[in-house]
C-alpha cells in the first residue's frame, strides 16, 4: 500500500538513500519499540497504576528539563556535518563539551525543583535517579546516535538506540527478579543503572567507528543550540505536560492510566520518526538555500508521512480494546483513552514535516516561538477538561493541541516560503 508513494518520491528526484535509510530506521525503531514495550509492560503491570503514575509524573518534568542537556548538540552535529562533512571531529568534541557543561547543573536543578511540582509522597531518590538517567545518560546516547545520523550511517543510529533500550529491558527483568520492593523508587534505581552502563558503551562505539573528538569548540553555535534545545523542550512539554497536569487535577492512579495509554499510542509514531530521522540531514542540506527548497522536499515526503500516520492511527484503534487486558486490572479506561488519542500520529506527521522546514532553513527561532504557544493551550485545556472527564479529557486536550500546532506550522512555512520567493523575484528584476 505504501509502495506507490515511495516510488513517486524517488521518481520526483529525491535521493533513494532516503528510502533505504528510512527502511533501516523503521526496522531499527521497530526492534527498539519491541524492547521498550516489553519494558513498559513489565514495569506497569508489576508496580500498578498508582506507582506507575508517580513514575510518569516525575518523568514528565525530567524529560522537559532534559531537552536542554547538551544544548542542542545532537541537532548541531547533524547540521554541521551535513553541510561540512570534514567537520565531524570538531562537532563531536563541541557536543561533548556542551553535554559536560549542561547536564550536571540540570540534574541538580531537577533534583531541587521537581519536588515542588509533584505529589508529596514521591521521594527525592526517585527524582534523582530519573534525573541522572534521562538528563545525563539518555542524552549521551541520543548524541551518539546523532553522530551516526550526521554521517548517514543509519545502521549505527539504530544499533545505539536498540542497545540502549535493550539495557533498560535487562534492568527491568533484573528488577522484577531481584528487587524486594517493586515500587517506582526501586525501579528508578535499576533504570538509572542500566542507562548509565549503556551511555558509556555508546561513546566508546562512536569513538571507535567515527573517530576521536577534536577539542576546537564551536562556541559560536550557542545561539542555535539554545533554539534547538528550547524548541525541543517545548515539543517535549507538549507531549508530556498533560501527564503532570492530570496528576495535579486528578490523582496518581488516573495519571498512571493516562500515561500508560499515551505510552502505547507513542509506539504508533515509530514509522513517522523513522522517516523524519532519515530526511533530517537532507532538509539541512536543502534548507541552506532557503525555505522554498526544503518546502519542496517536505511536499514530496508529505504523502508518505501522512500514510504512515494513518497506519499508526489504525494500529492504535486495533490495540485499544485489549489494552486493559495487557496492562492489568488497575488500568480500566486505558482503551477508551487510546481511542481518543488515535489521531495523534497523523497530526505529528504533519507537524514534524513543517517544523523541519522551519528549523533547517534558518528559521529555528520561528519554530521555537510557535512551539512556545502550544503547551499553555494544552495546560488550559487540561485544566478545563481533566477535573470532569479525567484521562479522556486529557486525551481530548492533547489531540486539539497537536492539531493546532500542525495547522500553525504549515501556515508559517507557506508564509516564509512565499516571502523568500518574492525577494528572489524582486532581486532578479533589478538590472545590473
Amino acid at each position: 500500500m505504501l509502495k506507490l508513494p515511495i516510488r513517486s518520491l524517488i521518481a520526483r528526484g529525491t535521493n533513494s538513500e532516503i528510502v533505504t535509510s528510512t527502511t533501516i530506521m523503521m526496522v531499527g525503531m521497530g526492534a527498539r519499540l519491541l524492547l521498550q514495550m516489553l519494558t513498559f509492560l513489565i514495569v506497569s503491570r508489576v508496580m500498578g497504576a498508582a506507582q506507575f503514575g508517580a513514575f510518569v509524573t516525575v518523568g514528565a518534568w525530567v524529560w522537559i528539563i532534559s531537552a536542554f542537556s547538551g544544548w542542542g548538540a545532537d541537532q548541531l552535529i547533524v547540521k554541521t556535518v551535513a553541510r561540512v562533512p570534514s567537520a565531524f571531529g570538531e562537532a563531536f568534541g563541541s557536543g561533548l563539551v556542551f553535554l559536560g557543561l549542561s547536564a550536571p547543573p540540570l540534574v541538580l536543578g531537577a533534583f531541587l525543583i521537581v519536588p515542588f511540582f509533584v505529589h508529596p509522597s514521591i521521594s527525592r531518590d526517585l527524582i534523582l535517579y530519573m534525573a541522572l538517567a534521562d538528563i545525563a545518560f539518555f542524552r549521551i546516547n541520543v548524541f551518539g546516535a546523532a553522530c551516526y545520523q550526521a554521517v548517514n550511517q543509519a545502521m549505527g543510529t539504530a544499533r545505539l538506540n536498540i542497545g540502549f533500550s535493550g539495557a533498560r529491558l535487562a534492568g527491568a527483568v533484573l528488577w522484577m527478579a531481584v528487587a524486594t520492593n517493586h515500587d517506582a523508587r526501586s525501579w528508578a534505581a535499576y533504570y538509572c543503572g542500566a542507562s548509565g552502563f549503556y551511555a558509556i558503551i555508546s561513546l566508546l562505539l562512536v569513538r571507535r567507528d567515527l573517530g576521536p573528538p577534536k577539542w576546537n569548540v564551536a562556541w559560536q553555535d550557542w545561539r542555535d543550540g539554545f533554539h534547538f534545545s528550547l524548541q525541543f523542550a517545548v515539543f517535549v512539554a507538549l507531549g508530556n505536560i498533560d501527564k503532570a497536569v492530570v496528576a495535579l487535577f486528578s490523582n496518581l492512579s488516573t495519571a498512571g492510566v493516562y500515561g500508560a495509554a499515551a505510552r502505547i499510542v507513542d509506539a504508533a509514531f515509530v514509522p513517522i520518526r523513522a522517516l523524519m530521522y532519515s530526511t533530517y540531514a537532507k532538509f539541512f542540506e536543502l534548507g541552506a538555500a532557503g525555505a522554498h527548497k526544503s518546502l519542496k522536499l517536505a511536499v514530496r515526503v508529505l504523502p508518505v508521512g501522512v500514510a504512515l500516520g494513518f497506519v499508526g492511527s489504525l494500529g492504535v484503534l486495533i490495540v485499544a480494546p485489549v489494552a486493559p487486558d495487557l496492562l492489568g486490572h488497575g488500568y480500566v479506561g486505558a482503551g477508551k483513552t487510546m481511542a481518543v488519542l488515535a489521531g495523534l500520529p497523523v497530526f505529528c506527521a504533519l507537524y514534524y514535516l513543517a517544523g523541519d522546514v522551519l528549523v533547517t532553513s534558518h528559521h529555528v527561532g520561528l519554530r521555537t516561538l510557535l512551539q512556545c504557544t502550544v503547551p499553555p493551550l494544552n495546560i488550559v485545556l487540561c485544566a478545563l477538561l481533566v477535573p470532569r472527564y479525567g484521562a479522556i479529557g486529557a486525551a481530548v486536550a492533547s489531540e486539539l493541541s497537536y492539531a493546532v500546532s500542525a495547522a500553525a506550522a504549515w501556515c508559517l512555512v507557506l508564509f516564509v516560503s512565499s516571502g523568500v520567493r518574492r525577494v528572489a523575484v524582486e532581486n532578479a528584476e533589478v538590472p545590473d
